[in-house]
């Protein structure tokens, strides 16, 4: 799952284009890349048939989680840019999200894609890795935006790593 995920990758760098369609085609040519080369061993190829469904359940993951992301990256633009033309209503706060995701690859995950949405930062992760601590430009309530974390992002971040 992991070398398909970094082949997407990869292909979606190397063409400088982020869309549905070279998504999905890098997705089906890595399928097909990784397809051909497994192991001809007829033990080998049981396994291998296991891996090419995870796969697929994985590739169906990425793309919800894409989805999700590019809608929250979307709102979130359109509400900095309302920020911009009206600044008396801008309401800066940092909130200590408690974590349930423990690998630190999920936490890096989540981190980078809170650092990447428009008008938050994160700030600092706990030595125990139990809490997150993020910024926001605009904070009206911590706690209903603590449960925007861990129902939106957190939550992606785990159906994503954990199929």
């Amino acid at each position: 799952m992991t070398l398909l995920a970094i082949m997407i990758f990869i292909w979606v760098f190397l063409t400088g284009e982020l869309t549905w369609g070279n998504v999905g085609f890098a997705a089906i040519l890595s399928i097909g890349l990784l397809y051909l080369v497994r192991s001809q061993h007829e033990n080998q190829a049981v396994i291998s048939l296991r891996r090419e469904r995870n796969a697929l359940k994985y590739i169906w993951a990425l793309i919800r989680f894409a989805g999700f992301f590019f809608k929250e990256l979307l709102f979130a633009g359109v509400s900095v840019f309302r920020l911009i033309l009206i600044p008396s209503e801008v309401r800066p706060g940092v909130v200590a999200v408690p974590l349930d995701i423990k690998s630190d690859a999920e936490i890096t995950l989540l981190a980078n894609l809170i650092t990447l949405t428009p008008g938050t930062l994160t700030l600092d992760v706990s030595t125990d890795k139990k809490v997150i601590y993020v910024h926001a430009i605009q904070m009206d309530d911590a706690d209903s935006f603590r449960q925007e974390i861990k129902n939106g992002f957190e939550k992606r971040v785990s159906e994503l790593m954990n199929p």
